[in-house]
């Protein structure tokens, strides 16, 4: 597969702005889509306080010349969203149901090498991959919050994964400043938040005792 150039984001919210963010901050094409021109100025809004954030933190330099939000297309069409998409990633709300009308529309709209890959922090590719005609194209790619501040991305395959769609989404990440970690196979959870409720499991238990 070649290099993912341009990428559509779904869903402007908490995870999806910030997303959004991180690839043009890297100089790709991104759109960014939502079901209203109120959330997407709002997102647009976030995105620069973030950078103005990150520039205090000395994270990145100084002003950029355009603002990473300019750099940024939003519509509220998901037909414009992913037109000539080379990934396109889900970051909408954790519901089943929804996630798998949403790509089985984006199986219908999208190229048929366009990488499709969901934030999901609940949902196995499998449980996703029902809803598209090539299984061999979805993946997840699970960020963490924020987005713009953590560098970990669990990147989830499922038993149909195409390799080299697992690999060219590793790289897109590495060229974005993030640390992509690869699981072997699906499982409910992923890893880190399966540690993480573990930990809250025991500190409960020790609050109880």
């Amino acid at each position: 597969m070649g290099k993912l150039d341009k990428i559509a984001v779904i869903g402007a919210g908490l995870m999806g702005h910030g997303i959004a963010q991180e690839f043009a901050l890297a100089g790709r094409d991104v759109r960014l889509n939502d079901i209203s021109s109120e959330r997407l100025s709002a997102a647009l809004g976030q995105i620069e306080a973030n950078m103005v954030l990150l520039q205090e933190l000395g994270v990145v330099d100084g002003p950029a010349d355009p603002p990473v939000s300019k750099r940024i297309r939003t519509t509220t069409s998901l037909e414009e969203a992913v037109d000539g998409a080379d990934l396109v990633v889900e970051a909408v709300f954790e519901n089943l149901e929804v996630k798998r009308e949403l790509f089985g529309r984006l199986d219908r709209l999208t190229r048929p090498d366009t990488i499709l890959a969901s934030n999901s922090s609940t949902f196995v590719p499998s449980q996703l991959a029902q809803a598209v005609s090539k299984p061999q194209r979805l993946l997840v790619a699970h960020y963490f919050n924020p987005p713009y501040l953590l560098p970990l991305v669990e990147i989830v395959p499922g038993p149909e994964t195409d390799p080299d769609a697992v690999e060219a989404v590793v790289q897109l990440m590495k060229e974005t400043g993030k640390q992509p970690v690869v699981l072997q196979r699906e499982v409910l959870g992923f890893v880190v938040n399966r540690l993480q409720t573990a930990l809250i499991r025991e500190a409960a238990y020790l609050v109880g005792q």
